[in-house]
């Protein structure tokens, strides 16, 4: 029985490695000297080696019944639909433009007219369509239509003739946003979708996606596209990574590793691009730090375990944003933010039953209403009788109201102080 065991490992081996050759093989086929036989030759030679590679996966599962082989061949045909895609958009964009960025030889194709896209186009749709639905098939039957949609409308995305700026990441946050809508809709929580198989199925979805991305590495980006697209990773990663895991503490692991380039991005937009965009020397706490904040907010709603912590390092970097904004601009508006956003931190901290969230806010509070003194203070410089009556009739409100709920009030705090002893 152990003999037996060894040698399904040693399969399972000999397959993945064989994978790996294949992925080479691919590479090679398009990086290592093929642009000498032209772009049309290349084009239709890279397709016949998918049709083959199709056909020898149906081949050793109709005739040999060896299904696993079967769908690993299907499934490389499947990933090598998005590399033929590439080629008819670089052929799309030679038509369009003739920047090329720092593209390696291999990587550049030319197309005679429009007239051969389209018969080009046609080709692959005819051809590789039925691929993609037989590999699916394979891979994730039960999901096999959606996922064959999904996989050539996202194909479709490397069509688009658009390298540099917003555009690209336009295209990148649409394809991402369907990938991750059919799986959420389609697969997520199924018991296919969590086989070996059925996670492949799903990641493909986001191979578009990558080749994307990396065609955008060889041509010059801006600091907003760097920023926003790193940004995008993240948010792919954080929601679409657990749900290929089943252990809470996995979940919580990959979605804390995703936060990192969304941090990394939006440090890019902050201290890169908002401060020469605007003219800015050094861009304001508000600007640079309080954003960050309401990221890992918004992060805490999506997270599988650890919502608590990312709601305590976002009060920790609101409170950093709001004393730093009253320490650079001392305004009426910057303290009454800063009331504002602390009432909130409480209010939060309060119902999340959380101890540094409530705490935070009660610092920010504190410093807030500091600074509503010290203006209240200058007012009275500038007008003493304003400000004595204002101050008379608050102190005669603050104390009518103490002396009919002083009792109940201290009670409540004593009360709020024994609960937060079991807040986390």
């Amino acid at each position: 029985m152990e003999r037996w065991m060894d040698i399904q490992k040693l399969g399972q081996l000999l397959r993945w490695m064989g994978s790996v050759l294949l992925l080479g093989a691919s590479a090679s086929f398009m990086m290592e000297g093929w642009h000498d036989f032209g772009s049309q030759l290349r084009y239709f030679l890279f397709l016949g080696y998918l049709l083959g590679l199709a056909g020898l996966g149906i081949l050793l599962g109709s005739r040999v019944k060896e299904d696993k082989g079967a769908r690993t061949l299907l499934g490389l045909a499947v990933a090598g639909i998005a590399a033929q895609c590439s080629q008819l958009g670089a052929m799309i964009h030679s038509m369009v433009s003739a920047d090329n960025g720092s593209l390696p030889g291999a990587l550049l194709y030319e197309a005679a007219g429009w007239g051969q896209i389209a018969i080009h186009g046609a080709a692959t749709i005819m051809l590789l369509g039925p691929v993609a639905y037989l590999g699916f098939s394979a891979l994730n039957r039960p999901h096999a239509r959606p996922l064959t949609v999904a996989y050539l409308l996202a194909c479709s995305s490397l069509l688009i003739p658009v390298r540099h700026g917003m555009p690209v990441t336009l295209v990148l946050i649409a394809v991402a946003m369907l990938a991750l809508w059919v799986d959420s809709r389609f697969i997520a929580n199924t018991t296919v979708g969590s086989t070996s198989e059925g996670i492949i199925s799903r990641l493909l979805l986001l191979l578009p996606v990558g080749i994307v991305a990396a065609r955008t590495a060889f041509y010059p980006q801006s600091d907003l596209f760097l920023g926003v697209t790193s940004i995008l990773v993240g948010m792919v990663l954080f929601e679409m990574l657990p749900r290929l895991m089943k252990e809470e503490t996995e979940r919580t692991r990959i979605q804390t590793f995703s936060t990192m380039p969304m941090v990394l991005g939006w440090c890019v937009i902050a201290f890169q691009y908002i401060p020469t965009a605007f003219n800015m020397t050094v861009a304001g706490p508000l600007i640079t730090i309080l954003p960050l904040s309401a990221m890992l907010t918004a992060l805490s709603l999506r997270s599988f375990g650890g919502g608590a912590a990312y709601r305590k390092a976002a009060s920790l970097l609101a409170l950093i944003a709001l004393l730093s904004q009253l320490g650079t601009e001392t305004t009426l508006l910057s303290s009454f933010l800063c009331v504002a956003l602390s009432m909130v931190m409480v209010i939060a901290g309060f119902r999340c039953q959380e101890r540094v969230v409530f705490s935070t806010g009660i610092v920010g509070l504190i410093f807030g209403m500091g600074y509503h003194l010290k203006f209240a203070v200058q007012l009275y410089a500038q007008s003493p009788w304003a400000f004595l009556a204002a101050a008379g009739i608050l102190v005669l409100l603050s104390a009518s109201y103490l002396e009919r709920h002083a009792t109940r009030m201290f009670g409540r705090v004593m009360l709020l102080r024994e609960e937060m002893k079991a807040w986390q």
